[in-house]
């Protein structure tokens, strides 16, 4: 080790989704190990790792995107290292052809292995290290996925199915909590698959939530396939179990859902939407759906339409196109079937009204409430009803302590960002 390496800078920038955020703390744990400072800066910097994101053709587009501006930095000064890590090589890796020059080093998704092998330090993969300043962070209890959705990538590209041990998430939540942390973000790539021997999803949820009862937990992704009541008696048992489903919808017509082999048909969305408007609490969903499924014709497109408008429990929508992913069983069974991109980019701007109509109706439900909020700085932040990054933002009247939970009255919503304001409370 030279005698300047505790002077060396690193920096790390991530795209893509909360599993990416955490594997970036724990890749940032391996680079402090090897003597390195993280930085924000990648002019700071000597190294920089970026962690990419290839589930879909635009995030393929914008790691390439920001492969090329890496390159860039890269030539810009002498001693500078470049580590291509995450998803965009895990899907493509190195082929061969020459085609990497300028690229120190290939991480894939959450290999700290490889890392700590070029970095020339000892392996400890249960190592994270906090590299942002948000009061929220994220808890990974697997990684990969068990289905086979037909126009879905990630198993290819993350493996398949691993959850993590009881005691080894416990230890962790346990460790964020005490990092500073006010919300943690239990997530999976299908959260309800979890399983350590008799213990379940709600069970482990629950346990967190009576071990650290100061701290706000919320719950990704929620698989329809595997959606029963006990999540959401854990919510009413546990109010610091965020009253929020990141739900992935995908559609709502028996024909297309078959076709994506989702596993479920309308009949078990409804149910789910009956169990939410009967939990005995008001819960926010947010929903993910695919528009222009290859042989979605319009009888289909109508088939989600009404689901969405009938579902009183949305209040986040977000509408993909399909892509066409290389890869994918879609994909081989080739583009007979794909829809019109004029009609897609049409069914979108109706899904978008209709995700409009979901906030709104969200927004006069909450008018005149007290309800919870978290203080990101002292004059914004959010509800329990909404994610970070994702979702609205609560906007004070006065001043509250950063990292701070409150109980507030909301005085309007404006926007289809459902933005809400907020006094402060008592």
């Amino acid at each position: 080790m030279t005698s300047d390496r505790g002077r060396r800078a690193a920096c790390i920038v991530t795209l893509g989704c909360p599993r990416n955020e955490v594997d970036s703390e724990s890749f940032a744990a391996v680079i402090r190990r090897a003597g390195y400072r993280i930085v924000r800066d990648p002019d700071e910097a000597v190294l920089l790792l970026l962690n990419t994101c290839a589930f879909i053709a635009p995030a393929v587009e914008e790691s390439v995107e920001a492969v090329s501006e890496a390159l860039a930095w890269r030539s810009g000064g002498r001693g500078r290292r470049f580590v291509l890590a995450g998803c965009l090589p895990g899907r493509f890796g190195d082929d061969g052809s020459g085609g990497l020059e300028g690229i120190d080093a290939l991480v894939g998704p959450a290999d700290t292995a490889s890392l700590a092998a070029f970095l020339g330090v000892d392996h400890d993969a249960r190592g994270r290290s906090r590299i942002s300043r948000r009061f929220d962070r994220y808890l990974k209890i697997a990684d990969g996925c068990l289905n086979r959705c037909s126009f879905c990538v990630l198993p290819a590209i993350r493996g398949p199915f691993r959850p993590e041990r009881a005691s080894g998430i416990i230890a962790e939540a346990d460790d964020l909590a005490a990092s500073g942390a006010r919300e943690i973000g239990v997530v999976a790539q299908d959260l309800l698959a979890w399983r350590d021997g008799a213990m379940g999803p709600a069970d482990l949820v629950s346990e967190l939530a009576s071990r650290h009862p100061d701290r706000w937990f919320r719950l990704y992704y929620l698989n329809p396939r595997r959606f029963d009541e006990s999540i959401l008696e854990a919510m009413t048992r546990f109010r610091n179990l965020a009253p929020y489903l990141d739900i992935p919808v995908q559609h709502a017509s028996d024909r297309v859902l078959a076709r994506m082999n989702r596993g479920y048909g309308r009949a078990a969305l409804e149910r789910i939407c009956d169990m939410v408007s009967h939990a005995g609490l008001d819960i926010a969903c947010r929903f993910t759906v695919i528009a222009g499924y290859p042989g979605e014709t319009d009888g289909d497109f109508e088939d989600l339409c009404s689901f969405l408008r009938g579902a009183s429990s949305l209040r986040s929508l977000v509408a993909f196109p399909y892509w066409h992913e290389e890869g994918s069983v879609e994909y081989g069974r080739g583009d007979g079937d794909l829809v019109d991109p004029a009609i897609v980019d049409e069914r979108l701007g109706i899904l978008d009204s209709i995700g409009e109509e979901a906030a709104e109706a969200w927004g006069g439900r909450l008018t005149g409430r007290r309800i919870s909020v978290l203080a990101e700085t002292s004059r914004r932040g959010r509800t329990v009803f909404d994610a970070p990054m994702v979702d609205g933002s609560a906007l004070f009247t006065s001043p509250v302590r950063a990292g701070a939970f409150r109980e507030a009255i909301v005085e309007g919503c404006e926007g289809l960002s459902t933005t809400v304001t907020v006094s402060g409370g008592n």
